[in-house]
């Protein structure tokens, strides 16, 4: 210890402070720390040790206290951290640099985040310096367990927010070779006059130690504090609908409805007859092919047709009378051809889903606009999209469009807010955190990606865990087998189905071999 933080440190004989001052706990550099530093000096700190179980530093500014009480237990470095605001003005995000390690190697590792789009499937084994873009260095414990690993060769760390209370990260090299990185916590909210608590440890253990051998009780305590709530015990492929497609211009058929190759016209009561006609001809024909395939049901993408192609999917099914008219076309019959058109499939045993965005839709100059998401107005929006839809059509298949905010990807607590509402349907959101999964089973994709399973960490988290899988166009030989795995494992698969083609025979394959 020395007197602003540690002096140094060394696991198994391998020293991982450059010198004492990269052992010394400080604010991280900021824009916040920039302009008070400019406004006032920082005062002195002073360093006391209260007793011998634990070394304490206490750091004064003139806008508050840090306190970090050291601690160790085994191979764990424990960190007390006490942060007190002093000031008038609350501290919405702090962050605290508590060291930067010098590693013996640039180290391999990473988060348990799969990434908004599930990149990070295969687990955290990255090396630093090529740690993908889609996966955030610093952990938010409002969408992920807190644990950063960083293998190093002689051994293995664990860096984790022991109670849950704040971010940690490891932020960028500062040395060429790549082997010098700063650790840092962020704390948020911390208002005038109050004080917050926040434990973290670094765990160290043998080369090789895997996340749960080093942190299984913080990821028991992270499913304990937001517990897998999806009741979803149908693993059956899913078809995928599309009733329109971007290469259809015909201008009687504004809204591009793939149909008679296009050919329809919906400018006149007769060409909608046609058009009904045609809608319920291919509900048929994807009844047989699903029926055929064994699949649960049908997520249909997109029944307010796609006239805008700058705003597909529109993802707001109470639309469809106002974008697509001509679904509601009755030709003298009972329902109108878009509730005839769902009941076709609920009368053959199928559930059935569509396509909703947490994005409010606007009409500029008579198009339609999507205004950008916020997590509070994202649970109304999409909250009333599921209401509607279930009570016109029985939707309990709900692919979510464009999960994402402007800054990244929509606070879990949408989802928990929506499993709540309603436990009886299953959400399929595009973009994901690990903590997606204990309310959804986000989509990840094989066709785009070739991603083969439910990523490690969520099922590190929620054994129980599942994706949707896209997958219309079946496997690869080499890829065969991971998705046979992960059909064993509970993942299920989303094809074409419409019609039938080889994709659907290969999934229909897939599911055979994975019954025996």
């Amino acid at each position: 210890m020395g007197a602003y933080g540690l002096n140094s440190l060394s696991f198994n004989g391998q020293l991982l402070l450059a010198s004492p001052e990269s052992g010394e706990l400080q604010p991280q550099k900021s824009v916040f720390r920039a302009v008070l530093d400019a406004l006032v000096p920082r005062s002195s700190p002073r360093f006391a040790t209260p007793d011998k179980k634990a070394e304490t530093v206490e750091l004064d500014y003139p806008w508050g206290r840090i306190s970090c009480a050291y601690g160790k237990q085994d191979n764990r470095l424990t960190m007390r951290l006490e942060v007190s605001n002093t000031s008038s003005e609350p501290f919405k995000e702090f962050s605290l640099r508590l060291m930067e390690l010098n590693f013996p190697r640039v180290p391999d590792g990473g988060t348990l985040e799969a990434g908004m789009f599930g990149f990070g499937f295969k687990g955290p084994e990255w090396s630093f310096d090529q740690w993908p873009a889609s996966i955030p260095s610093v952990v938010d414990p409002l969408f992920n367990v807190p644990i950063v690993r960083a293998g190093f060769g002689t051994g293995v760390l664990n860096f984790c927010s022991d109670d849950l209370e704040c971010s940690v990260g490891v932020t960028n090299t500062t040395n060429p070779d790549g082997t010098r990185y700063p650790l840092v916590i962020t704390c948020r909210d911390i208002k005038p006059g109050t004080t917050k608590i926040f434990n973290v440890s670094l765990r160290f253990g043998p080369a090789g130690a895997g996340v749960q051998d080093l942190s299984g009780d913080v990821l028991e305590r992270y499913a304990g504090k937001y517990p897998f709530q999806v009741d979803w015990k149908d693993r059956r492929p899913i078809g995928a609908i599309y009733l329109a497609g971007p290469q259809i211009n015909v201008p009687t058929n504004p809204r591009r409805w793939t149909m008679n190759f296009g050919e329809i016209d919906v400018t006149n009561d007769k060409g909608k007859a046609s058009f009904r006609a045609a809608l319920l001809k291919q509900a048929d024909n994807s009844v047989q092919v699903l029926k055929d395939t064994g699949a649960q049901g049908m997520i249909t993408w997109d029944p307010e047709g796609e006239e805008f192609l700058g705003e597909c999917y529109y993802g707001d099914p109470r639309l469809v009378p106002t974008l697509a008219p001509e679904m509601e076309f009755k030709n003298d019959g009972a329902k109108s051809a878009i509730d005839e058109y769902f009941e076709k499939f609920r009368a053959a045993g199928l559930k059935v889903g569509v396509c909703i965005r947490p994005q409010q839709v606007t009409m500029v100059d008579g198009k339609p606009t999507h205004q950008a998401a916020e997590d509070e107005h994202a649970v109304q929006i999409l909250r009333e999209r599921i209401a509607y839809t279930k009570q016109r059509w029985g939707c309990t298949l709900f692919y979510v469009d464009s999960t994402a905010t402007i800054t990244g990807s929509l606070n879990p607590d949408v989802f928990k807010a929506l499993a709540d509402a309603f436990p009886d349907v299953l959400l399929i959101p595009e973009n994901e955190s690990t903590r997606y999964f204990a309310y959804s089973a986000p989509l990840n994709s094989y066709v785009h990606h070739k991603i083969s399973s439910t990523p490690v960490g969520a099922r590190l988290v929620y054994p129980k865990a599942f994706s949707v899988l896209m997958a219309p166009e079946g496997d690869r030989p080499e890829d065969h087998a991971a998705l046979l795995d992960a059909v064993r494992r509970g993942d299920i698969l989303l094809f074409n189905g419409w019609y039938m083609n080889e994709g659907a025979l290969k999934i229909k394959k897939i599911y055979g071999e994975a019954a025996h």
